[in-house]
């Protein structure tokens, strides 16, 4: 050790087992190292435990947001692939669907709902959605939540009716409180599926010009066309921020201060949106734009889209008859 100044010599000490001295031989010889690894920064694995680890809050942050701009885009995606309902006129296939969410608020036996679902099921099956991607996107937390909400109407306090299953204190769960739940679950079922084939099979672009043709009023597809643009813009800055953070952090936060830098972001976050607003709606007007939205694809009606839109009518149809023909039961 002879070859080592004399305060390096002792930070070069391997005999604290500590494992803190970096590149000491076993015989100290001229090659070792004498600068020892600050405390600091063996921290995060000395701190380590067996169990389970709590994610920080940041990469909780940073997940989310990938995942919000990833689902995003594969909706955005999904629109082009070469289904049944890609394949129709963006202004006939928003009437049809529309259509059809409005004849599943309206309907109330549980045939006829039952009959709509099946609709939306084909539809999905035929444009090559995936029933798994589209359960995860339309079928978890609308109609679940729903479920969770109706569960007390069925008990006879508050629907009275023939017991179908006895509970404490004399109440009991009834057969017209199990029907009433089932529809009211079963009919935003069906206008969420509704709902969401036309997102998930639409280009936004197009949706708001066929919302135009429909005589939407300009402002209100104005107001959609930037909300759903800056909500990425938002999203990727407030990404660039977590990263940034990220990079520039060595060893473990504590819960208190991912929480003071999340607090921080907000208030940035804001000051970040006021400016950023006036530079978009600057080189909008500096594009040109006028506060018309406009598609790149001209679009004719064939002969596909009447097939289509008479399938649409006859399906109603149906539905209407079920429901008008149905008596009792449910």
């Amino acid at each position: 050790m002879s070859d080592l100044p004399p305060r390096a010599a002792e930070n070069a000490d391997p005999s604290d087992g500590t494992g803190a001295a970096v590149g000491t031989d076993s015989a100290g010889g001229p090659g070792s190292v004498g600068a020892s690894v600050p405390a600091w920064m063996l921290g995060g694995s000395s701190a380590s435990s067996p169990g389970r680890q709590r994610r920080p809050v940041l990469e909780k942050l940073l997940n989310g947001v990938a995942h919000v701009v990833e689902s995003a885009m594969d909706a955005d995606g999904a629109g082009e692939h070469g289904g049944l309902l890609q394949r129709l006129d963006p202004r006939v296939k928003l009437v049809g669907l529309l259509a059809l969410l409005l004849a599943s608020v309206l309907v109330d036996h549980l045939a006829a709902l039952l009959a709509l679902f099946a609709v939306a099921l084909t539809f999905i099956v035929l444009s090559r959605l995936g029933l798994r991607r589209f359960a995860l996107r339309a079928w978890v937390f609308v109609p679940l939540f729903t479920l969770a909400i109706v569960v007390p109407a069925t008990t006879s306090w508050v629907t009275p009716g023939h017991a179908v299953l006895h509970l404490w204190g004399g109440a009991a769960i009834t057969a017209t409180g199990l029907a009433t739940a089932a529809r009211l679950v079963l009919r935003v079922t069906d206008a969420v599926s509704f709902s969401v084939l036309l997102a998930m099979t639409t280009p936004w672009s197009e949706l708001l010009a066929a919302l135009r043709v429909l005589r939407v009023p300009r402002t209100f597809v104005f107001v959609l066309a930037v909300s759903y643009r800056y909500v990425f813009v938002l999203m990727r800055l407030v990404q660039g921020m977590v990263t940034a953070r990220r990079s520039r952090t060595v060893g473990r936060l504590t819960p208190r201060e991912d929480r003071r830098f999340v607090a921080a972001a907000v208030g940035t976050l804001f000051g970040h949106s006021q400016a950023l607003s006036e530079q978009v709606h600057t080189a909008m007007l500096a594009r040109g734009f006028t506060g018309e939205v406009r598609a790149l694809s001209v679009w004719r009606v064939r002969s596909f889209d009447y097939a289509w839109a008479a399938t649409v009518t006859l399906a109603l149809a149906a539905v209407a008859v079920l429901e008008l023909t149905v008596k009792g039961g449910f």
